[in-house]
């Protein structure tokens, strides 16, 4: 079946669509979908973890892209149970994007082009992993995620930096501790490398809390002037950009790995 009218649930799926070439079939996504700039004008349905379904079926899709967290909270089967034809692709990490992608390009009827893209994704991701494994010492890091909170050692992005031969400063924090305490520890750690999400509002936010306070001044991170503002759409999505995400991440934690 010749799939016109598909739903996008997530960035990572929009992307996919577009650079299979297949962007003028999508007639809704999420609002976080803003990669490529076209995605922008597109229909929204509502959020990635709020999809409004009354609008998903107003605009009457033939197939819905959705994520493995959409079925876990029940909005496949809601959408199943209407008569619409869903795909599940995993949320899981980036490294699970050449595999979304060649989901994707079967569905859609071209997968010889996904399949391209996804060993091109498959073979960047490897050789970034491969660069970062030449380093010969670990970087203090610390990714401020939100308001109080930074990369616990349960999240993706911690055991990314620790793939890329980093030390996230904030596995021991105990996940819920309140902001006063999020800064202490970050401090006392002394960070080499700072990390924040740029243009997340929350991000910038206890960034800035850390930076008002005298002590972060003393830390390797703030002398040295590595605080660096991080495109975290790069990181999180299971996508085409998962490699240049990737890269993007090991060069901030160890730039002297990609010189020369």
């Amino acid at each position: 079946m010749r799939y016109s009218r598909i739903v996008s649930m997530a960035p990572s799926n929009t992307e996919t669509v577009f650079a299979l070439g297949m962007g003028e079939s999508l007639v809704g996504v999420t609002e976080y979908c803003n990669y490529p700039p076209e995605a922008k004008l597109i229909e929204k349905i509502g959020g990635f973890s709020t999809p409004d379904i009354e609008r998903i079926l107003s605009i009457s899709p033939d197939l819905v892209l959705a994520m493995d967290f959409h079925e876990g909270v029940g909005i496949t089967q809601e959408l199943s149970d209407k008569g619409i034809h869903c795909c599940l692709l995993s949320s899981e990490s980036i490294f699970k994007a050449p595999q979304n992608i060649v989901k994707i390009g079967k569905v859609l009827g071209c997968l010889e082009k996904a399949l391209n893209m996804a060993q091109q994704v498959d073979q960047g991701i490897k050789n970034v992993l491969n660069i970062a494994a030449r380093a010969t010492h670990r970087v203090r890091v610390c990714y401020l995620c939100d308001i109080a909170c930074a990369a616990w050692r349960s999240c993706h992005m911690s055991k990314l930096m620790e793939m890329l031969g980093g030390i996230n400063v904030a596995r021991d924090i105990a996940e819920g501790a309140d902001e006063d305490t999020v800064i202490r520890e970050i401090i006392s750690q002394n960070p080499e490398v700072v990390l924040y999400s740029q243009g997340y509002e929350k991000s910038e936010e206890l960034l800035s809390a850390v930076m008002k306070e005298p002590e972060f001044r003393k830390t390797s991170a703030y002398r040295g002037g590595k605080i660096y503002g991080l495109k975290a759409e790069l990181i999180c999505r299971p996508g085409p950009r998962a490699a240049e995400g990737l890269e993007t991440l090991a060069r901030l934690i160890h730039p002297e790995l990609f010189e020369g």
